[in-house]
């Protein structure tokens, strides 16, 4: 990892590679890490950059709050000061964060990638969003973990120790208990960001594990999106772990096309 981009207030990290600009926005309780199966393949098309939201990775809690238009405004901050535009790919929160990233400043995002974004699935599950918060226990928290993927055995108890460990930081809990109760309501919070991009020339795709229970598919909420669709079979809510080779190679192959045909 590179140093931080000075002076920002939300440190951005850049990867490597070289092309045009791509964030990686994580999902919630995760942290940059969580894109390390992705990162060295999207580096061949991309200049890759990612960061720890607030309350996430080494981020403490948000100085202004937990709701996703604050995360929002952050990144709105971090990436303005590139004076350059970006392809965003976000996981879950990360995804809704992406969408309202763009629908604010499309003038900052040359495209999206959204991988189970919340705010288009049927609902984010308020069992596992409460439940996080609380964890203290690493076989609690390797359960409630595995339920993410459709193969248990990616989860591991170091990755869910790593999550443990966090959450005895300073603040984390309080900090992602806001944050779950902001989730709990993204399907209509982001509405009006989401109706916005379904009408514009961002270019678009999502990409989500046919057997997500944190987050189902809304195939109708999804079609009224009018983006690229691919649901991948026997994955879960984490297919960029899951089918890391096929989510990257698709990331690529239509962000990269779509990117260079608007000049981006």
């Amino acid at each position: 990892m590179t140093n931080a981009t000075a002076n920002l207030p939300l440190p951005v990290f850049r990867l490597g590679g070289s092309g045009p600009n791509l964030l990686l926005l994580h999902g919630f309780g995760a942290d940059r890490m969580s894109w390390i199966a992705n990162q060295d393949a999207l580096m061949q098309s991309f200049a890759v950059f990612s960061c720890d939201l607030p309350a996430h990775g080494g981020q403490p809690p948000g100085r202004t709050g937990m709701k996703i238009s604050e995360m929002a405004d952050e990144l709105i901050d971090a990436l303005a000061r590139q004076n350059d535009r970006f392809v965003v790919v976000g996981h879950s929160l990360g995804g809704a964060i992406a969408i309202e990233l763009a629908a604010r400043r499309p003038d900052l995002v040359a495209g999206l990638g959204l991988i189970a974004p919340a705010g288009l699935g049927k609902e984010v599950g308020r069992e596992f969003l409460s439940e996080l918060p609380e964890l203290s226990e690493l076989g609690s928290a390797l359960a409630l973990l595995q339920r993410l993927v459709s193969r248990p055995r990616l989860i591991t108890p170091p990755i869910a120790q790593r999550l443990l460990d966090h959450l005895e930081r300073p603040g984390i809990r309080a900090a992602l208990r806001a944050l779950a109760s902001e989730l709990s309501h993204v399907e209509t919070s982001i509405e009006p960001h989401v109706a916005s991009i379904a009408v514009s020339r961002v270019p678009r795709i999502v990409i989500w594990g046919e057997e997500d229970t944190i987050n189902p598919i809304d195939r109708p909420r999804l079609s009224r999106f009018n983006a690229q669709v691919l649901t991948l079979p026997d994955t879960g809510h984490l297919p960029h772990v899951e089918a890391s080779r096929a989510v990257s190679r698709h990331l690529c192959e239509f962000l990269k096309s779509a990117v260079l045909e608007l000049g981006g």
